[in-house]
């Protein structure tokens, strides 16, 4: 087994259970389908982070091309991506005292700032990843700066009408979308 394999299991555990917790939280959301009052904004973001997931998973197999010498920190910083999607994942449905909570309108309205301060977290990460382990430029991550702009606007903004979320989270779909079927990365 190459370093690169040892690695990618761990990566690949931390992924895989953050896809089981979206997976969980919405057979729950599912199961109690005619009590659950769900939101748009927030079954469309589960969606996408399940996509980020997909991405995430995918783009992992680039490192055993990139990286020649693999060393704990390496390990430590390309593991901080999967735990901080896992951790959101985890975010994304009621815990502890709200379990039982099936107002899902409620649930985002008065949790979607922390939940895109977190996200927008993984955004630095990327970023931080793709410069100095995948060799990108500052300038090749402008797309991850607008997109982690466009989060910061909601957050500094402090938006409450749940339309703009539900915009933001329908053009986050699409995009995530022609990524996906014109990313040729995404494909090979």
């Amino acid at each position: 087994m190459d370093p690169f394999e040892y690695v990618i299991v761990l990566i690949s555990l931390i992924l895989g259970m953050g896809i089981a917790q979206l997976l969980n939280g919405l057979a729950d959301m599912l199961a109690q389908y005619k009590k659950v009052k769900f939101s748009t904004a927030h079954t469309i973001y589960i969606l996408i982070i399940f996509l980020v997931f997909i991405q995430d998973w995918w783009y992992s197999y680039q490192y055993s091309k990139q990286i020649n010498a693999w060393t704990l920190p390496i390990v430590m910083a390309l593991l901080s991506f999967p735990i901080f999607l896992y951790l959101l994942a985890r975010f994304l449905f009621p815990t502890g005292s709200r379990s039982q909570e099936t107002d899902m309108v409620t649930y985002f309205s008065e949790n979607w700032r922390w939940l895109y301060s977190f996200f927008v977290s993984t955004i630095v990460i990327s970023i931080l990843q793709n410069v100095y382990i995948s060799g990108l430029t500052w300038k090749e991550n402008m797309p991850h700066f607008c997109y982690m702009g466009v989060y910061l606007i909601f957050i500094v903004g402090n938006f409450k009408n749940m339309r703009y979320h539900n915009v933001f989270m329908i053009l986050q779909l699409i995009q995530w979308i022609v990524l996906f079927a014109v990313d040729k990365n995404m494909l090979h």
